[in-house]
């Protein structure tokens, strides 16, 4: 028996309809990335230096959590697949609109860093570019259509990144 999902005052789904897990943009990207490393292997740091890529992504980690632990004292899902409760403007929302995403490219550096790949780093755009076009816009208008302005205000007062 299928599960009814809950839907808006508006006859719409109660969760932005992604096409995929965010997360699994940027692990697709890193992948490509380090496929296309053993092929080209072009490099990017000096030698002896991967602690500094491992410091990088430790401090993604750290972020990336942090986030979370934002999301949980909210009480609302971390997941953007899942239905949205409130609207988080404290914290690392205050900085950014998207502070987990931030963190996902971050933690891709770090390992670009790390593995001392080219490829992986440059495999960062394709991932932000659809993280911001396929993800992101159906999220916004999502919480448009949930909240609208009280998020519009939202929006105009923090940047969809940085």
């Amino acid at each position: 028996m299928a599960r009814e999902e809950r839907r808006l005052p508006d006859g719409t789904l109660d969760h932005p309809d992604l096409p995929i897990k965010p997360p699994f943009v940027f692990l697709i990207a890193t992948g490509v990335g380090a496929i296309a490393h053993q092929l080209v292997g072009q490099t990017i740091r000096p030698a002896g230096m991967a602690w500094i890529g491992q410091a990088v992504l430790l401090a993604a980690l750290c972020w990336i959590a942090f986030v979370i632990w934002t999301f949980r004292r909210h009480q609302t899902a971390v997941e953007p697949w899942k239905a949205t409760k409130t609207i988080i403007a404290t914290g690392p929302f205050a900085l950014s609109r998207n502070p987990i995403y931030i963190g996902f490219a971050i933690a891709q550096v770090g390992i670009a860093l790390w593995a001392d790949s080219l490829t992986i780093l440059l495999m960062i755009l394709p991932a932000v570019v659809f993280t911001d076009r396929a993800i992101i816009r159906r999220e916004e208008a999502y919480l448009t259509r949930k909240f609208g302005a009280p998020y519009l205000a939202y929006c105009r007062k923090v940047r969809r990144w940085l």
